[in-house]
């Protein structure tokens, strides 16, 4: 069987959880020995692979013309407009194609007239649309008013953390010059698009509440975003940045996911089930989360983490409230390991591919 995966992001690029939710889905695509795969990309770096550079419109008329040279028997489309149109156009052609197309990411507004119409004629070809969230799904539904012949949910999975050496740990601790009787809490790139860098003010400004009853409280955000000076200078204005760790890109953010108290991620606005709470689930970490998007799906309220909504002074009572309840803590870390075991996995999104394209 041949598979031909079309996107905007492939490895070596800024693609954050879509390409790693991508490259995830290959690997597990490549165990199977009778699956041969292909993958078109736009942004990144893979001599193996197709890489298209070009304008938008360009970039769907080569993938068509890659797709006739490889003959797939399935297409999988990614997000975005110009990864459809080059598929529509060879399943057009090639009728017995199976066309999946995938979205990953929120839109937070209607679409112009003419970008709908358009969208839903691409739709309209594929064969099944898939999303990595019940949410998602709603909102492409309520909010572009988009129309789709069949769904399925694809979620995000998570792979079984890497083993930490000592070595690595006491590298980090001397490197940003975290005590060791710090508590710490993390977020994961919460620094690479508005809608995460004001859930991202909302930590700060909770750090405040939180410092007076522990002052050796420490923030780390990691990653290096178009908002990690603006985070910066907000930390410095509200007086917390002695409490706050900017670490941008790491090599191995599990690191810092290892030594922390609590994980927290507070966006604003979220499309499907967060990569990085996967993580933090698989880690057994306690996890206090914004109940936008797709999270919901993953974190049950008081079972496996705490949901809240977007205001720093909860924020920092919830906080305050894992810290002084260890054990309850501990019991929604363990919970949350438990339900990425028994829901969040490659294999089952990579299956449901499959079984789609040997559906008559």
């Amino acid at each position: 069987m041949k598979i031909v995966l079309v996107t905007n992001y492939w490895i070596n690029s800024n693609g954050g959880g879509v390409k790693t939710y991508l490259t995830n889905l290959v690997d597990e695509f490549k165990k199977d020995s009778k699956i041969h795969i292909d993958v078109i990309f736009r942004k990144g770096e893979d001599n193996e692979n197709h890489h298209i550079l070009g304008n938008k419109f360009l970039f769907s008329i080569k993938s068509f013309y890659i797709l006739r040279r490889i003959e797939p028997n399935m297409i999988c489309s990614q997000g975005t407009w110009y990864c459809l149109l080059g598929s529509v156009l060879y399943r057009i052609l090639y009728p017995n194609t199976k066309l999946i197309h995938t979205f990953h990411t929120d839109h937070s507004n209607k679409l112009p007239l003419f970008s709908k119409f358009f969208l839903q004629f691409l739709l309209n070809r594929c064969d099944c649309t898939t999303f990595v969230s019940k949410s998602l799904k709603e909102k492409k539904e309520t909010i572009l008013g988009l129309r789709f012949k069949k769904t399925k949910i694809t979620y995000a999975g998570v792979s079984s953390p890497k083993e930490i050496t000592d070595t690595e740990l006491n590298s980090f601790y001397n490197r940003f010059n975290i005590k060791e009787d710090s508590i710490i809490l993390l977020a994961h790139g919460l620094t690479s698009f508005k809608y995460k860098a004001e859930g991202a003010k909302l930590l700060i400004k909770s750090i405040k509440v939180v410092r007076k009853k522990y002052p050796s409280i420490v923030l780390i955000l990691t990653k290096e975003g178009p908002f990690s000076n603006q985070l910066k200078n907000f930390s410095k204005s509200e007086g917390v940045y002695d409490n706050i760790i900017f670490t941008g890109n790491l090599d191995n953010p599990n690191i810092p996911l290892k030594i922390c108290s609590l994980y927290t991620h507070t966006p604003l606005i979220e499309g499907g089930v967060s990569l990085a709470i996967l993580e933090a689930m698989a880690m057994g970490k306690p996890i206090l989360a914004t109940s936008v998007g797709g999270i919901p799906e993953a974190i049950e309220n008081g079972v496996n983490g705490l949901l809240v909504q977007p205001d720093s002074d909860v924020i920092a009572q919830k906080i305050i409230y894992l810290l002084e309840n260890e054990e309850f803590a501990f019991k929604l870390g363990q919970n949350a390991q438990k339900t990425v075991k028994e829901k969040f996995d490659w294999r089952t999104s990579a299956n449901i591919f499959l079984e789609l394209c040997l559906l008559s």
